[in-house]
């Protein structure tokens, strides 16, 4: 039943639809056929019931609407052997179905039922057939049928060669399939293989027949016997060969393992996942470390080695500005700050995958979850050695990409193929997520030191960045990575702006593009120099990055070509309009105090004696700062926590006496809310 449609559709739908379906529509239901070896169906009209066969059941014209499917009667094989028990009877069933795919999402070209009953003959060592009954079903015709006829030609013959050879001839005249049946040859093969298949073990492999005939060949003992060709059964074939060895020649003829059969076995295609996991986990990787120099495993080891991946000049950006004159204009420098950046997964749902089906005209299609399918296409193609028109990649979607889809899904893709390729049949292929962890890469860590001058209100003159890229063992897209890097870094105007970048070849799993792979680490530099400017000078972060914005000739300088017009440049007087549209700047003063979730906490230097102190504080905080005007505040009572006294936070809180603390706390408090609400 595995094989019956899907799960969804075994669990929702009904015997008698299935079978009323088959009976109305054609079908090709495989239980019908099925049933068609073995059932009664049991019918009501009205007040009238009758019981009918399955196969008299499906050759009916169409039941009216009166007519109900009550029931199906399965005949008990179990109860019927065991009254025939003192003839050693044996009962043989089998069901057989080819469709496109191998389980039941698939209309079947063909599918059969076939069962019979053997007992021992007494005269020879041969089974005999006593009953039988064959139902073949989904090749063209409207319904399942029995092949009457091959039963009643095998009923009480002893299986063998030309019995079985005879049966298959007179059942490829049954099953004759309508003129606009597709691959009629193909299904009426299909009969006759289920047949043969059903009944092969019965024969034995020596078994002579009674013609003269050896597993389907003549031994023509006599010179003047013409074989009739057309009787030759050529459904069994064996051979046997014997070779006597001469010594003179040892070794040769002798049984000697395959030379290079261990290197030729490399690389075995699993039947399933779980097969192919567990022949991986048993493999044992001897490397041979002799005259092998030490893995670079830093970028400072890559560096002392000289171990990198050239950039080639059309990937090289330009440095902008004299560097020495800006740090001479400056007014304070920082010098040798460090950043250290580290690698990322990607983390996507779906792990790498891909299923490669050999296709006609030494072709082959690849279905591969990738975000860059033309670029499989070429690489699979210079794998296998042929026309990149004779490659088809297919990509209906992406479960997660985040860039490790791009490069990434090339090796198992190409792996894919070539295994299908050679083998012409379907591969498929996917990680799990330790090995998809170990061979992904994720983004590019990196190292890097900076040195910047600046003046007195936050402008800076001259930034120089050194930058250690590790790219890890393949080169993938880390030679762009520094133009894009740049690209991101001289969103701000620096004066002068130089840089040292050097991609080094680590022996790390090579890296490769991850989310926004020049904006993230670029962005992250950028703002980092502004942020330690901004703290150096004891300044706000965001005045310092309005001192550094681009003008236009600025962004002319530092973008040669690609600044645009003039009146197009608007950076300035946005960031200017949001600001004061927003009340970003008194906002922003009146929430120092506050914490992100917008609760606040309030330390006195009262003691709560019962004389309502805290009650008091929370009144008038709460009163004091509802001029914030959050949408989404609620009850802002709830949010306020007053803290008990404690010497080392609130030095000098004072004695709690004379009726008088609560009324200096609240002022005390009040003064300083105003003084909020004046910044």
């Amino acid at each position: 039943m595995e094989k019956v449609a899907s799960g969804f559709v075994r669990n929702s739908a009904s015997l008698g639809g299935n079978l009323v379906m088959a009976h109305r529509n054609h079908f090709p239901s495989d239980i019908a056929t099925v049933l068609v070896v073995g059932s009664l169906v049991n019918l009501m009209n009205g007040l009238k019931s009758e019981e009918i066969t399955m196969e008299e059941f499906l050759r009916r014209t169409e039941l009216d609407s009166k007519s109900i499917l009550v029931s199906v009667k399965i005949l008990d094989w179990d109860r019927i052997m065991s009254i025939s028990a003192g003839t050693k009877m044996k009962l043989l069933f089998e069901t057989y179905r080819s469709a496109p795919r191998p389980l039941g999402n698939a209309l079947p070209y063909l599918n059969a039922a076939l069962m019979a009953k053997i007992s021992r003959c007494v005269s020879s060592n041969g089974m005999v057939v006593s009953d039988c009954r064959f139902a073949f079903g989904a090749y063209g015709t409207k319904h399942a049928i029995r092949a009457t006829k091959v039963e009643e030609f095998l009923t009480g013959k002893v299986v063998s060669v030309d019995v079985l050879y005879e049966a298959v001839m007179l059942l490829r005249s049954i099953v004759v399939l309508d003129d606009d049946t597709s691959y009629p040859a193909y299904r009426s093969s299909l009969a006759a293989g289920f047949l043969f298949e059903f009944f092969s073990h019965l024969v034995e492999g020596n078994a002579k027949s009674p013609n003269g005939y050896v597993n389907g060949y003549s031994t023509l003992m006599s010179p003047a016997r013409h074989l009739d060709h057309s009787k030759v059964s050529t459904l069994l074939t064996s051979g046997k060969q014997e070779v006597e060895l001469n010594k003179q020649y040892h070794p040769v003829g002798e049984l000697l393992a395959e030379s290079g059969a261990v290197i030729q076995a490399s690389g075995e295609v699993a039947d399933t996942q779980k097969h192919a996991d567990m022949a991986a986990d048993l493999v044992v990787v001897d490397y041979d470390m002799e005259n092998l120099e030490p893995p670079i495993l830093s970028v400072e080891e890559a560096v002392r080695k000289s171990s990198f991946f050239e950039v080639p000049s059309f990937f090289q950006p330009k440095q902008v500005g004299d560097f020495s004159k800006g740090m001479a204009e400056a007014d304070h420098k920082i010098l040798s700050a460090e950043i250290k950046l580290g690698s990322q997964y990607y983390f996507y749902m779906e792990t790498q995958t891909a299923l490669a089906v050999p296709d006609e005209d030494n072709c082959i299609v690849v279905y591969s979850s990738i975000q860059a399918p033309e670029d499989a296409q070429s690489t699979i193609s210079r794998c296998l050695r042929i026309p990149e028109h004779k490659v088809r990649v297919i990509t209906r979607r992406v479960g997660g990409g985040f860039g490790g889809k791009a490069m990434k899904a090339i090796p198992v893709a190409t792996a894919c193929a070539l295994a299908a390729y050679n083998l012409r049949r379907p591969v498929r292929m996917y990680m799990n997520r330790k090995t998809d962890m170990k061979t992904t890469g994720g983004r590019h860590p990196m190292e890097v030191t900076y040195s910047v001058g600046f003046k007195e209100d936050g402008r800076i003159t001259a930034l120089h960045l050194d930058i250690l890229i590790n790219a890890g063992i393949g080169v993938d897209i880390s030679p762009i990575i520094p133009l894009f890097m740049v690209g991101a870094i001289i969103k701000y105007d620096w004066g002068a702006f130089s840089f040292d970048i050097k991609v080094c070849r680590t022996n790390h799993s090579s890296k490769s593009a991850m989310r926004g792979p020049r904006e993230v680490q670029g962005t992250f530099i950028s703002e980092a120099v502004i942020e330690h400017v901004a703290s150096v000078l004891s300044m706000d972060v965001d005045s310092v990055r309005i001192n550094n914005l681009h003008t236009f000739n600025s962004l002319d300088f530092f973008c040669k070509g690609a600044a645009g017009e003039l009146k197009e440049y608007t950076l300035p007087s946005i960031w200017d309009k949001l600001a004061a549209s927003s009340s970003f700047k008194e906002r922003t003063d009146m929430i120092k105090h506050i914490f992100g979730d917008g609760s606040v906490a309030v330390e006195v230097g009262g003691i709560e004696l019962g004389q309502g102190l805290w009650t008091k504080v929370k009144q008038l905080t709460e009163f004091s700062l509802s001029a914030i005007k959050c949408d989404g505040m609620g009850d802002f009572l709830e949010k306020i926590r007053i803290i008990q006294a404690d010497t080392l936070s609130l030095i000098q809180g004072g004695l709690t006496a004379g009726s008088t603390t609560s009324s200096v706390v609240v002022k005390l408090l009040e003064s300083a809310e105003i003084s909020w609400l004046k910044d």
